[in-house]
């Protein structure tokens, strides 16, 4: 069972097995005297199957054998095709036969004026009853009893002339063949192409594939060649059933290597793997969505920078803002002393003497800030001496640490100090770190 279902996987053996069937239907009525001529239709279409059949030979050809798939895949788009060109078929035959035939009881012109009529001027076969510039009642028949003709429009029974709105059957013709032979049409050539271009970009990976599967195909199969492959069968059958020969083990299109082949061609694959791989690597940067992708994680990179950037200048800002601070207060405080020294001493008077406004201001932040120091001091003795805003003795900044982070238990992600290594001179310093 599961070799049947295997075999009728197959396109090709499908098309085997209704050829074959319908040989048999035909021949057998071609063998019954009362079945002559249907014998004959069946053999012809028969005829057509088994033409069919030998595009198979094809696959073995470079040029040709791609081709046959580019024909496959056009089938089915023509298969999905034909649903939006039945819409507009059938919309403007059924329009037409109402407008121009009154009560046409016999379905087969029915049928040819809805469908067959319609689809045939997509090719440019007009029919000739449309208006009346060509219409004449010896054409058709007035009552429709005539088997080999349509039955005629409306028309006047006087004057001899259509009664249908002319006007009314040439707009709904002109708007029928504006869609149907410039927009579907160009449609489908436009599905050809896309089904054209992408087979075309494979053809030779297709090409080794359709080779391969046709040479096991033949290497599985009698080498006798149609009629003469009746003969292998019967040799078979005669081996198998009357002689009950046992079978031999099948030969599978497989040929043993030696070691240092096996092991060159397996360095040969693992290398076509690798190129594959960066093939499909650079493929997948190339693409637009991939890029744009790239381009975003490059810009979050890079404000995230700028941000830690910023972070750590406005950290140094504002030490230094503090330390510009604490010498502004200092330096005032130095001209009080000298201002008061000189008063003392008799040096100016007393009018004269320049009053400093920020005192009082520097005074009291000096206060704050050594209430602020006192408080650090007796809640948290850590990093004290490390507060400064330069390392002892040189020039080089410290990273600027906020209050909040100045515990090694807080983390601080942004935290990059400079290196910087020297002798301790101030033996009586406590360690900064506390050990």
């Amino acid at each position: 069972m599961k070799v049947a279902l295997l075999y009728f996987t197959d396109f090709w053996n499908k098309l085997d097995v209704g050829a074959i069937l319908l040989f048999v239907a035909g021949l057998t009525c071609r063998l019954i005297p009362g079945l002559l001529y249907p014998g004959r239709i069946i053999l012809s279409l028969d005829f057509i199957m088994f033409c069919l059949r030998l595009m198979h030979i094809f696959t073995v050809s470079k040029t040709l054998g791609p081709k046959i798939i580019i024909v496959k895949r056009m089938m089915k788009d023509v298969f999905f095709f034909l649903f939006l060109l039945a819409v507009w078929v059938v919309s403007f035959g059924v329009a037409k036969q109402a407008i121009l035939i009154h009560n046409e009881s016999r379905v087969d012109w029915i049928f040819r004026g809805v469908i067959y009529q319609s689809y045939l001027t997509i090719f440019g076969q007009m029919p000739a009853y449309i208006d009346g510039v060509n219409f004449s009642l010896d054409q058709c028949s007035p009552n429709g009893t005539d088997p080999y003709k349509p039955k005629c429009p409306e028309s006047d029974a006087v004057r001899h002339e259509p009664a249908f709105p002319e006007w009314l059957t040439v707009i709904l013709l002109c708007l029928y063949l504006l869609f149907t032979n410039i927009l579907l049409l160009n449609l489908l050539i436009a599905m050809f192409n896309y089904t054209f271009q992408q087979v075309q970009e494979h053809t030779d990976q297709i090409w080794k594939f359709q080779r391969h599967d046709l040479i096991e195909e033949y290497h599985g199969r009698p080498p006798a060649p149609p009629p003469f492959i009746l003969l292998s069968h019967l040799h078979l059958f005669i081996k198998r059933v009357v002689l009950k020969m046992p079978a031999k083990r099948h030969k599978q299109l497989k040929s043993k290597l030696e070691k240092n082949e096996e092991a060159a061609l397996l360095s040969w694959e693992l290398y076509l793997k690798e190129n594959y791989l960066q093939n499909q690597q650079y493929q997948q940067k190339q693409r637009p969505e991939q890029q744009i992708r790239d381009i975003g994680d490059k810009v979050n990179t890079a404000v995230d920078l700028l941000e830690m950037e910023g972070r750590k200048r406005s950290s140094s800002l504002e030490q230094r803002l503090a330390s510009l601070e604490a010498q502004v207060a200092q330096t005032s405080r130095a001209l009080h002393w000298v201002m008061k020294a000189l008063r003392d001493s008799g040096f100016g008077s007393e009018e004269g003497l320049p009053t400093l406004a920020p005192q009082k201001a520097s005074e009291g932040q000096d206060r704050e800030l050594d209430g602020r120091q006192k408080v650090e001091a007796m809640g948290d003795t850590h990093h004290v001496n490390a507060r400064h805003l330069l390392y002892p003795h040189s020039h080089v900044t410290r990273f600027p640490v906020p209050d909040e982070k100045v515990p090694w238990e807080t983390e601080f992600l942004i935290y990059d100090p400079p290196f910087y290594t020297d002798d301790r001179k101030d033996k009586g310093l406590v360690d900064p770190v506390g050990k």
